[in-house]
């Protein structure tokens, strides 16, 4: 015979599985949720701060680029933030002239108009100005509005096509994330392909920045002989630097902020890597069109890398720890 004490019983064990399940439910959401934070693309400030290279008279040479956010406009009833571009002198790059440090502050009454952008539904479009020549786009069209730049609702697998692009389009072939100041944002690793030359490779772009090792406008650039590298990034909420500091591009800085050691630079046939608390390290080199041409582990506090094989020209080092955490280098190889 069952006892009202019993009844009780099943009932209190019952309202705690219930009670248990919907407090499961509701820290699952709020943990999912956390998960999911969206970083929108910056709409007042915003500086994509870049180094530019390029192929000149049998030598390399260098710029310093500042992209940036400076007001608001109304284009055929949508609005938009104006990007302008403030460049900063022209450096040719000899076997023994060193790499300068990035210095480039920003002259609002010389800078030119870039174009503008926009984001909507996590759909970041790009307006360009007139002057079409400037950017060496992907394209034998003539623009007549704005074009779709990042799709951050795109999901593995999923091909985005780019009409104004001559029929190019990018195929989204995983999606992780990158801590960034504590937070993590998507990163979405895609290929881009296009029946232009010099027009197709394989990076990545993160929410609210964009293309974080080849800067804003790298995957519809044509590049030949030539290639762009993202120094920095910041808004009013984030500093993201690529290569030890935000303002510097010299070895020094790198050196002091990162207990790391890349020389010579320039060189020509050996590049040696020191780090003063060693952990297993990827060590990568990009050649000026993004390619991968060397890559390896190193878990040792001091590695050589035998470049005398390479081609002659700008690369950048990349050297990421066991916890993710990367920095990158130009070095010069002749």
């Amino acid at each position: 015979m069952v006892t009202f004490s019993l009844i009780i019983d099943f009932l209190y064990q019952k309202s705690m599985k219930i009670i248990f399940i919907i407090l499961f439910l509701i820290g699952f959401g709020s943990t999912s949720s956390f998960a999911q934070t969206y970083f929108p693309f910056p709409d007042s400030v915003g500086i994509w701060r870049e180094t530019s290279i390029f192929y000149q008279q049998n030598s390399n040479g260098i710029t310093f680029k500042n992209i940036f956010i400076n007001g608001d406009t109304i284009i055929n009833g949508d609005s938009y933030n104006k990007l302008y571009i403030y460049s900063c002198g022209q450096y040719i790059i000899s076997d023994t002239y060193p790499i300068p440090a990035f210095d480039c502050p920003i002259d609002t009454s010389t800078s030119i108009y870039y174009g503008a952008l926009r984001e909507v539904n996590k759909r970041i479009y790009f307006y360009p100005d007139s002057n079409f020549g400037y950017y060496n786009f992907c394209s034998n069209s003539i623009f007549n509005g704005d074009f779709l730049l990042f799709d951050f609702n795109s999901t593995i697998g999923d091909t985005v096509y780019y009409m104004p692009f001559d029929s190019s389009y990018m195929v989204i072939n995983s999606i992780d994330s990158i801590l960034i100041q504590g937070q993590y944002r998507k990163k979405y690793n895609y290929s881009f392909q296009s029946a232009l030359p010099d027009c197709w490779g394989s990076s990545n772009y993160v929410e609210g920045i964009g293309d974080i090792y080849a800067g804003l406008f790298s995957h519809i650039t044509s590049y030949f002989e030539n290639g762009e590298f993202l120094n920095c990034f910041e808004d009013n909420q984030v500093t993201f630097s690529n290569n030890g500091g935000c303002v510097t591009n010299s070895l020094n800085e790198f050196v002091n902020e990162n207990d790391l050691k890349i020389y010579p630079n320039p060189t020509s046939n050996k590049l040696y890597v020191e780090l003063e608390h060693p952990t297993r390290t990827k060590v990568s080199l990009f050649d000026i069109s993004g390619k991968e041409v060397y890559s390896s582990f190193i878990n040792q506090s001091k590695s050589i890398i035998d470049v005398s094989s390479f081609k002659s020209g700008l690369y950048l080092v990349k050297v990421v720890n066991e916890n993710g955490s990367s920095k990158s280098k130009l070095i010069n190889i002749y």
